[in-house]
């Protein structure tokens, strides 16, 4: 990832609580000279009591959720945890406060990444499902002045594969 960013002058580097998302950008956080920001407002979107149940615990103490969250034809909220919408609240008050001009780097979560996807692209964020975002993968967002709206040029792009997505 530092190759990659090696040409770009970042002004901001942002990264959730957890650790994964701090080594992830270690090295070009170290290579530009920048500490990491960590804000829990790009922390993953929070999953509340089912994180460590298994599909059948989780299909027999919360079927509707199972069901909303199987059919994704609407918001629901995570037993214990927060919605889409909730999430996407989070990542937009950070992703709108930096300044569209200059180059930021937010490392965070595939959920979450794709919850962003999501806002920029004006779909809800139950839709996030429809989006596949590898582990270490860069997204790509552009400010278009001209349009006075985001671009979305890259998406899961994978450096070291020979295919992008």
């Amino acid at each position: 990832m530092a190759e990659y960013f090696r040409s770009f002058d970042i002004a901001s580097i942002h990264v959730s609580d957890y650790l994964r998302t701090q080594q992830t950008i270690a090295d070009v956080a170290k290579e530009k000279g920048l500490v990491p920001i960590v804000d829990s407002r790009i922390n993953e979107i929070d999953i509340g009591c089912i994180e460590m149940m298994s599909d059948e615990q989780i299909q027999a103490q919360f079927p509707q959720f199972w069901d909303d969250f199987h059919v994704r034809t609407h918001e629901f909220r995570m037993p214990g945890g927060e919605t889409g919408e909730e999430a996407e609240k989070r990542i937009r008050s950070l992703f709108d406060s930096l300044d569209k001009t200059k180059h930021h780097i937010l490392s965070t979560h595939e959920g979450l990444t794709r919850i962003l996807l999501c806002s920029v692209l004006g779909l809800p964020p139950y839709k996030r499902h429809l989006f596949t975002i590898e582990y270490a993968s860069i997204t790509v967002f552009s400010y278009a002045r001209e349009f006075g709206s985001w671009t979305v040029p890259k998406v899961n792009m994978v450096l070291g594969k020979e295919v992008e997505s």
